[in-house]
């Protein structure tokens, strides 16, 4: 009945299937099973797209084995896949398929996977459900020797759902540039020729879709001298705007719009103007609407707020070494600094009480949501590589912390294990869970070979310290 409200005399075919879908969605919140009967319906007509026929599903596991070595031929011949691809022994991958894993889809999983994920040529998709997934496994496998069963072991742990690789992982494996990490971070040094490299290395990174950290403290305040034109500095602030209107440009590769956060140690001098950057009034030239940001916090900050004292904001140019240090190397040089600002010695600073300075953090995160507050002595105290630098910032989403430099660009390379999948008589199934966690660092590690990497300081960093992150997800459902 919802449907033939948007029927007409002389409506094409998929006008009738999209309003199918859409009439089954609208009913989604009536009864939440007409997600299935919507994914299924979505699902007829991807296989007409893709495949030039509408099909029962009775049918797909003999068109899936036909179609799977067309597909992936179709694939590089657009020049959208990575020719080796073609060299697998097709016929063996196809067979591993599993048709009836389609019907795990709800309706909002299988959209988002049409709208961004499967690759199209001129908007007409050439990829499935389980041909998209063994795509992935097989960009990830491509260097390894037995590459045809870890490629099938791969699929078989994203196409059951339980474990995911990461959006860049998703978007990319197994094409022309497999840029599969999912964060990377960055430190901005202080001087116009590293702001806009750091600038230009956010544009190149975020063009193959990943998420950026970028560490700002280094940049000189509001007010510091310029040597070179014995002028005083615009700032951090202004420069901002800039990473800011650079994520919105470079929107990887439109798919999704840029995403960045930019990190400041709460010493700096440009914090209090730092704190407001979210806010929908003032000058919107000093506003950043599109990108997040974070307070990074010593310890000796919430030393003094707990005990009621005064807090000294400093421009990096005078104290750079502050930068560097953490825990009590930290706090004596913080000090020290504190002691020259008395003494006359350094004139650029502010004195303000730290619970006024907590208490704006505190207020600017409930009107906002921004900056985040995350802690850099924590951070660094218990960080297992203090040997190899000290880390300066998180990434976009806060669970990343690694160490970067002016030579450096940490990256990490994320997937997540399906906690709810691997439960077996109320407790975690501990066989299955160690299978898939061990399949899943491999897929993990072989990320750091295989990847593109935009920029050469994150390639070093990545081989060397060779970082992944594997992450759960579905803990509630688990729990419940």
């Amino acid at each position: 009945e919802l449907a033939l409200h948007n029927l007409y005399d002389g409506v094409p075919m998929a006008a009738v299937r999209q309003s199918l879908v859409l009439a089954a969605r609208t009913l989604i919140e009536r009864e939440p099973d007409y997600s299935k009967v919507a994914a299924r319906l979505l699902l007829r007509g991807l296989r007409l797209e893709v495949l030039g026929d509408e099909l029962d599903h009775a049918d797909m596991a003999t068109r899936y084995a036909e179609a799977f070595p067309k597909l992936i031929k179709r694939g590089v011949e657009a020049e959208l896949l990575d020719p080796r691809l073609k060299e697998y022994d097709l016929d063996k991958l196809a067979a591993a398929l599993t048709a009836d894993r389609d019907l795990q889809f709800d309706y909002l999983g299988l959209q988002t996977l049409y709208d961004r994920y499967f690759l199209h040529v001129e908007e007409r998709r050439i990829e499935l459900p389980q041909t998209f997934f063994m795509r992935v496994a097989m960009g990830l496998a491509l260097n390894e020797i037995d590459r045809e069963d870890r490629a099938i072991a791969f699929y078989h742990l994203l196409s059951s759902f339980d474990f995911m690789s990461s959006t860049p992982t998703l978007f990319n494996s197994g094409t022309r540039h497999p840029q599969l990490s999912s964060c990377y971070l960055t430190t901005v040094e202080d001087d116009l020729d590293g702001i806009y490299q750091a600038v230009k290395e956010n544009a190149l990174l975020q063009k193959y879709a990943g998420g950026l950290g970028n560490d700002w403290t280094p940049v000189r305040s509001l007010g510091a001298r310029i040597k070179g034109t014995n002028g005083k500095s615009q700032g951090v602030i202004p420069f901002l705007k800039v990473v800011n209107d650079t994520a919105l440009a470079v929107n990887q590769g439109g798919k999704r719009k840029g995403a960045v956060c930019a990190y400041l140690e709460s010493w700096h001098l440009d914090l209090e103007e730092f704190l407001e950057l979210r806010k929908n009034t003032g000058d919107d030239r000093r506003r950043t609407h599109d990108m997040n940001t974070a307070n990074w916090i010593p310890d000796l900050f919430m030393k003094r707020v707990v005990e009621g004292g005064e807090w000294t904001l400093f421009s990096p140019s005078t104290c750079p070494d502050l930068h560097d240090k953490f825990g009590k190397d930290f706090e004596e040089a913080y000090q020290r600094y504190e002691a020259r600002t008395r003494s006359g010695e350094i004139k650029l600073f502010k004195t303000v009480q730290a619970k006024d300075l907590w208490r704006k953090m505190l207020s600017m995160l409930f009107e906002t949501g921004h900056p985040w507050i995350t802690f850099k002595d924590a951070c660094n105290v218990r960080s297992p590589q203090q040997h190899v630098g000290v880390v300066h910032s998180s990434n976009l989403c806060t669970e990343i912390t690694l160490n970067t430099g002016p030579n450096e660009i940490a990256v990490c390379n994320l997937g997540s294990v399906n906690l709810a999948h691997h439960l077996k008589d109320g407790a975690i199934d501990q066989a299955k869970l160690k299978k898939t966690v061990a399949t899943a660092m491999r897929m993990l590690d072989n990320v750091i070979d295989i990847n593109y990497y935009a920029v050469k300081k994150a390639r070093d960093s990545n081989l060397k310290h060779r970082p992944v992150g594997l992450g759960i997800m579905g803990f509630q459902d688990a729990l419940h």
